[in-house]
């Protein structure tokens, strides 16, 4: 009889199971979103800091496929954003340097403000990168596509196909440079990669005969006469041109503006919802929401509700110009900022 081990599926499988997060998908999803809004919102470095600090906690520690040198990449950004504000926005008291004003566009005053006005963008897009990088390392792909409704079930399987491309080209070439290494190839030109190009080549077009194969045989792409009746169209025709006519009446008449795009906005939901019940799915061990869940939704969206609290709003912007000055810090969102970190404490259990 095969030892235990000898059944498991081996690590470079595209089956393999991975130790992805304990959270469930829908809680990280609520948690991306509000920490991505309160990013973009929020212009105060220190307020900043303190999501980048919970985007870097929520990484998964042992993550698997590609791997972002992120800490680099941040600085590259930072970096390069700080140098083209240095370089293109001559505004500030605290002058550096300067460069002769005849030039054009690089002559003027190099401002300290400039700089910092570079840094605090630099930051806010590493702190994107970072929250969605934890984001797709915490979520598996197989996950993301069960969230999508049942009317988006065919660009659920695009998608899910999409986004695991990379990662398995990425192992197939391993597979591929360790197997040439083994018979004593070396890479030293161009030239050398033809016996590594070729066969990532023709492996890649097996895996997507094998995956046409598959979805045809699954009955992809096939049509449901009930889900193009004429009503459905004639309903999402309205529903979209209730919602462009809403943002266009907006311009003069609010009000009514608003009200027309929320009832297309309603409309196109419930047609996504009826669509849903007419394509059913069954899931395989569907995955429970605990109390872990709770907590992480309550407190992203805790965080999102204090940082709307008029009292809280004014410290959530800052600007360097004209003279550069400490940002202000409020103890109460810089509280719940920090709660966003809680996801990383489920990670290194």
């Amino acid at each position: 009889m095969p030892a235990q081990s000898d059944l498991q599926p081996p690590a470079s499988s595209p089956f393999s199971p991975l130790p992805f997060s304990k959270l469930d998908a829908r809680a990280w999803v609520v948690w991306v979103l509000v920490t991505a809004v309160l990013t973009m919102m929020a212009r105060n470095p220190l307020y900043t800091l303190l999501l980048l600090l919970a985007a870097l906690a929520a990484q998964r520690p042992q993550s698997s496929g590609l791997k972002l040198p992120l800490l680099r990449l941040g600085s590259i950004i930072i970096l390069f954003s700080a140098a083209f504000n240095l370089l293109w926005i001559h505004a500030g008291e605290l002058v550096l340097f300067r460069l002769p004003a005849q030039w054009p566009l690089v002559g003027g005053a190099y401002t300290l403000e400039a700089a910092a006005y570079g840094i605090i963008n630099g930051l806010l897009l590493f702190t994107l990168l970072a929250l969605f990088q934890a984001f797709g390392g915490n979520v598996s792909s197989s996950d993301l596509v069960r969230l999508m409704p049942g009317a988006l079930r065919d660009l659920g399987v695009v998608v899910l196909i999409a986004i695991t491309y990379v990662p398995e080209t990425h192992r197939q070439l391993q597979r591929i440079q360790q197997a040439q290494a083994i018979r004593g190839h070396r890479l030293r030109g161009w030239r050398d990669w033809r016996p590594v190009a070729i066969p990532l080549l023709i492996s890649g077009m097996e895996r997507a005969l094998a995956v046409a194969e598959a979805m045809v045989a699954r009955g992809y792409g096939a049509t449901n006469d009930s889900a193009q009746r004429i009503p459905v169209q004639v309903g999402l025709l309205l529903s979209l041109t209730a919602v462009c006519g809403g943002w266009l009446l907006a311009l003069w008449q609010q009000t009514l503006g608003w009200l027309l795009i929320g009832a297309g906005g309603a409309g196109i939901v419930a047609l996504f919802v009826l669509l849903g019940h007419r394509n059913p799915r069954t899931r395989y061990q569907p995955r429970s929401w605990h109390w872990r869940d709770s907590l992480v939704v309550g407190t992203a969206v805790l965080a999102l509700l204090i940082a709307l609290l008029p009292a809280i709003r004014p410290s959530l912007s800052y600007s360097p110009f004209p003279t550069l000055a400490l940002p202000p810090f409020h103890p109460l969102i810089g509280l719940a900022l920090a709660l966003l970190s809680i996801p990383g404490l489920f990670n290194n259990e």
